[in-house]
């Protein structure tokens, strides 16, 4: 088995990341906002294409990093909107897709590598979803090479797993 708990946690993660930054995007697109990546950069006192690279390379910002880009945000908002950002805007950033995620990190960080393989299994829909994901990162040349491996490994589990449900199905 080539995949192992510290290679899948920081796919997971990847992929949190990846949704929280498109949720993010498509709110700072928003009517409310109109925010271009070098409008956010500029904003934040950064060089200009800051945003853009972090966004492209789906990096782990830190928190104040990401408090500035709200501040930003949400004095752009109030100029167009005269009001801030609310909890709907931020819902619309963290939402249940993401929390879903990030839990799966702290999940997968509670398994070990001998029952990782149970584990996709077990968490099906989560994976199918993740894969989704891991695609595009893949596409977009974001997985190493361990990464690539073990995506390939869980698309073999979970192939594996839906052709067992699909026999005990033809059985019935």
């Amino acid at each position: 088995m080539l995949i192992n708990v510290p290679v899948i946690q920081k796919m997971i993660k990847k992929a949190a990341i990846y949704q929280l930054m498109t949720n993010f995007d498509e709110k700072l697109k928003s009517e409310e906002v109109q925010l271009t990546h070098r409008d956010l950069s500029d904003g934040t006192g950064r060089a200009e294409t800051w945003f853009n690279n972090s966004f492209r390379n789906a990096e782990d910002l830190r928190i104040s990093s990401f408090l500035r880009i709200l501040a930003v945000a949400n004095e752009s908002h109030k100029d167009k909107t005269e009001t801030e950002i609310d909890g709907d805007f931020l819902s619309a950033i963290f939402t249940s897709e993401v929390f879903q995620t990030a839990t799966a990190i702290n999940g997968v960080a509670m398994e070990n590598d001998a029952h990782l393989f149970d584990f996709v299994q077990s968490e099906e829909k989560l994976f199918q979803d993740l894969v989704a994901y891991w695609g595009i990162l893949s596409a977009n040349n974001k997985l190493d090479e361990a990464e690539e491996e073990a995506l390939k490994e869980i698309q073999t589990i979970l192939s594996t797993n839906s052709d067992s449900e699909q026999e005990e199905d033809n059985e019935q």
